[in-house]
């Protein structure tokens, strides 16, 4: 029996894996539910016949890369270069499938801080950072000078997400314009948006833009979108309807809201580097990193 083994799951194999991965992701291991599931790319990792890590990779999806779910090895095996056995295997499994691309993305915490190493050691490209959460304490929000500072001019109304028809929501979700993508959809996730402080900004009849904030936490309010169609730019609304949804989260039973902010959107977050700061946001990096075969 050799040291370290490679193998490929099944759901029938998969059952000692599972304490490995989130708990989110166990049944797409021993319980596939669609074609998609089943083509997960699972790798497990033993180690003198104990199990000792595991490589969770979902197939693509249209147009997107193989996406990298889950990579842990147990502490009690690293340094052992099992991780980097997984990466090439994981190589060979995607060359095997002819696939070109995969990509992982990640939230720079501490616990992440020994994937980077793996990531460049095994052939992928160095990570960047695509977007920032900054996360606040909504009760020391309420007292920002700023939410009730930024006004909407005249004419200017703002609608909530309940009081929306879906003809509005079907012409919103295909907007074609410079900067516009599948991110600022209302449509994309629209199950968790939080109806009561996302809005859609009107000049009378027309939509201007739109702010979009999801619960997926019961006590935590994530603000997603924050956006203004192309010809509106650069007169304040973008602050006058961030205003609007603000004074609407603090009526809310959630005590945190995290704001999310790509990172190639300089100016907003220069705004959220000046508005924000008072309330001491924790700032959490997001990155992601592809590999090309």
């Amino acid at each position: 029996m050799s040291l370290l083994e490679i193998i490929t799951l099944a759901p029938e194999t998969a059952d000692p894996y599972l304490p490995f991965t989130f708990r989110t992701y166990r049944d797409l291991l021993i319980k596939p539910k669609t074609e998609e599931q089943a083509n997960l790319i699972a790798l497990g990792a033993c180690f003198l016949g104990r199990p000792a890590g595991l490589l969770l990779v979902h197939p693509p999806v249209l147009d997107e890369p193989a996406r990298v779910l889950s990579v842990f090895v147990d502490e009690r095996f690293r340094k052992l270069g099992i991780a980097s056995a997984l990466m090439q295997e994981l190589k060979a499994c995607l060359r095997r499938k002819n696939l070109k691309q995969a990509c992982v993305e990640y939230y720079a915490l501490n616990k992440f801080e020994g994937l980077e190493p793996l990531l460049l050691k095994s052939g992928w490209k160095a990570p960047t950072v695509y977007s920032r959460f900054y996360r606040c304490d909504i009760l020391t929000g309420r007292e920002s000078p700023w939410i009730h500072r930024f006004k909407l001019p005249a004419r200017y109304r703002v609608i909530p997400w309940s009081e929306l028809k879906r003809d509005e929501l079907t012409e919103m979700n295909q907007l074609q314009e410079a900067g516009f993508d599948a991110y600022y959809m209302p449509l994309h996730k629209e199950g968790i948006i939080e109806r009561s402080c996302s809005l859609v900004l009107k000049l009378d009849e027309e939509i201007v833009g739109w702010s979009i904030i999801d619960r997926e936490l019961a006590d935590t309010l994530l603000y997603r979108v924050l956006y203004i169609r192309e010809k509106f730019r650069d007169h304040g609304l973008g602050l006058a309807l961030a205003a609007q949804s603000a004074q609407r989260v603090s009526k809310t039973d959630a005590s945190h809201l995290v704001i999310q902010i790509l990172e190639n959107n300089v100016r907003m977050r220069k705004v959220a580097d000046r508005l924000l700061a008072p309330m001491r946001p924790v700032v959490t990096e997001y990155k992601t990193a592809v590999i090309e075969l």
